[in-house]
């Protein structure tokens, strides 16, 4: 009699789990990782939409899931990784997606242990997942999650984060602050968007600007709730852009800064249409050409070159700089949670060194009485305000004209730093 073949796994739990193992064991980030699988064949939308929060919801509570797995095995580390990805992933799916089944999450997950030839897994993914759906609201309690554990413990466990991370928001914004970063974390964002060079910019957002649910606007940008969903996309779609971003920039006054503006980290463009849409001159760089190319694209207007923001020099002497300095992202874990389980502590001491090598470069080429406009996605004082008051203790002639923080209990949950210096 020959054996029956497993089932092969949803497209939705194959997407994810694809993803989730490059971003995990690669190190690739998780949206790279998630558009690989999306575009490798046909994929209905909801199957898309599965995928994306399977992958994204997995991240942010990972932690929680291994722990809650730990208690119903006893070696979790002795399973290959990528079955214990898969239970992980299941569990996820049995705890915190109503609309699954517990039946169909146990089922694919069972069916997929059958693929590991000789390890006799089928019975022990039965046994665990049940005892795992079994749990019911005991899974939701912090108290669940504080048995032997001292307050780091339970802390690391309950808000799925490494405990050098918890350890520094702790140390450094004290206990309230540090518990708003957790819990924003644990969150997807809030959907933002600008609309400026819209075509339909106008019709847009005299409709969206009349929701009785919009959290803000700012010029032609808005924030709506996380999982807001529009009935019909507009064609071209609109750019989607963090609203955390956007009162980052706003809190410099651009309106006031010298022209030219070189937007030295210009990435895709985010920040440089907040410029244009300010009616600033501007013009941008960034080492990757990919990047440039997708602003260039989106605006088509702007004079770019590829370049180091450390060593570039600019075709011409900017009035302002823009830096959108690489850091280590920890203020937008809830938009980028594969970024909690990658970074070590001494990624940040090397960010550091990279980021006052860019302030230096560009600040020795801005006209006198210009300005440095710098913004960070982190929170981590060395690379914000500890690198500020580094950087112009050793320039005199540099000052400190605005620093600004997204407050701790901000709804969007993303988190931002900024600094406008006057070169003098």
């Amino acid at each position: 009699m020959k054996a029956r073949s497993p089932k092969p796994l949803p497209p939705a739990r194959r997407v994810a789990l694809e993803a989730l193992f490059r971003c995990l064991m690669n190190r690739q980030d998780i949206q790279a990782g998630l558009d690989a699988g999306l575009s490798s064949g046909p994929l209905d939308p909801r199957d898309a939409s599965l995928a994306t929060e399977l992958s994204y919801g997995y991240l942010r509570l990972k932690a929680r899931i291994e722990y809650i797995l730990s208690r119903f095995l006893k070696d979790p580390g002795q399973l290959p990784p990528k079955m214990r990805l898969a239970m992980g992933v299941a569990a996820y799916e049995i705890l915190y997606l109503d609309k699954v089944p517990a039946y169909a999450s146990v089922d694919w997950a069972v069916e997929f242990s059958k693929t590991k030839p000789g390890a006799r897994l089928a019975g022990l993914f039965n046994a665990v997942l049940r005892r795992v759906s079994e749990l019911g609201e005991t899974a939701h309690d912090p108290d669940f999650f504080r048995k032997d554990a001292s307050l780091p413990e339970f802390l690391c466990r309950w808000y799925s984060c490494p405990q050098w991370m918890v350890d520094m928001w702790w140390r450094e914004y004290g206990e309230q602050d540090a518990l708003h970063y957790l819990e924003a974390q644990l969150k997807p964002p809030a959907l933002g968007f600008n609309l400026f060079g819209h075509p339909e910019a106008d019709e847009i957002y005299s409709e969206v600007a009349g929701w009785p649910e919009i959290l803000d606007i700012e010029g032609m940008s808005f924030a709506l709730p996380a999982g807001t969903r529009f009935e019909e996309e507009p064609d071209p779609p609109m750019h989607r852009q963090s609203f955390a971003a956007r009162q980052a920039i706003e809190a410099l006054n651009p309106e006031t800064w010298r022209e030219p503006v070189w937007d030295a980290c210009a990435g895709r463009g985010g920040k440089t249409r907040i410029l244009l849409e300010k009616e600033l001159d501007v013009f941008a760089s960034d080492p990757h050409k990919e990047r440039l190319d997708g602003l260039k694209r989106e605006l088509p207007g702007v004079r770019t070159f590829v370049a180091n923001a450390a060593t570039a020099k600019a075709p011409h002497a900017p009035g302002s700089v823009l830096l959108d300095l690489p850091c280590s992202g920890l203020g937008v874990l809830s938009r980028r949670p594969d970024t909690k389980w990658k970074r070590k502590p001494s990624d940040l001491a090397d960010l550091t060194v990279l980021q006052a090598e860019i302030l230096q470069n560009t600040t020795d080429q801005v006209k006198p009485g210009g300005s440095v406009a710098v913004i960070t996605c982190t929170l981590n004082p060395d690379e914000n305000q500890g690198l500020i008051q580094r950087f112009v203790k050793k320039h005199p002639k540099i000052t400190v004209h605005t620093e600004w923080t997204t407050p701790p209990d901000s709804p969007l949950n993303e988190f931002f730093y900024a600094a406008l210096l006057k070169v003098g």
